[in-house]
């Protein structure tokens, strides 16, 4: 056979020639029972009994809150201090942001984190004073008013 022809042949121009051997393989019929159940014979299968074999949840549903949020102030001197504005945010609490203390850039910094912890949370970010924002939970209610309270601002 020519390497044109198998040339041909591979990328199916040209009709494919059977060999002696390729029709013989075809013919053969299959010697096995296939009308016997899988797994006949068997006990059946004994799972999570062992160690590592049971289902545990990575988290469970969380209870509706008994307690009702709370404002926490928090003025900040630098962005090391911004845990201080993601934990009572994440617990659920409304968090009014003071960065009056604060050079502009870093300023910018703590900004650009409580808008990711808003989207991450689902939360609403509301500016107070050109440097003083509020962090709203979603399922938390409290006005303009107690929020600038809570700031100082009145």
């Amino acid at each position: 056979m020519s390497s044109v022809k198998k040339f041909k042949e591979f990328f199916g121009l040209a009709p494919y020639e059977e060999g002696p051997h390729d029709a013989a393989y075809y013919r053969d019929e299959a010697d096995y029972d296939d009308t016997a159940a899988p797994g006949d014979g068997y006990a059946p299968a004994n799972r999570g009994t062992g160690r590592g074999y049971g289902y545990t949840p990575s988290r469970t549903s969380y209870e509706p809150r008994s307690y009702a949020p709370t404002i926490v102030p928090v003025r900040l001197v630098s962005f090391k201090q911004c845990t201080r504005v993601g934990e009572p945010f994440r617990a659920g609490d409304a968090v009014v942001i003071d960065l009056n203390a604060m050079d502009r850039d870093e300023a910018r910094r703590v900004i650009d984190f409580a808008a990711g912890l808003v989207f991450a949370l689902r939360g609403e970010m509301r500016k107070l004073s050109p440097l003083t924002f509020a962090l709203i939970p979603d399922d938390v209610e409290v006005t303009i008013a107690e929020l600038e309270d809570a700031a100082g601002l009145r």
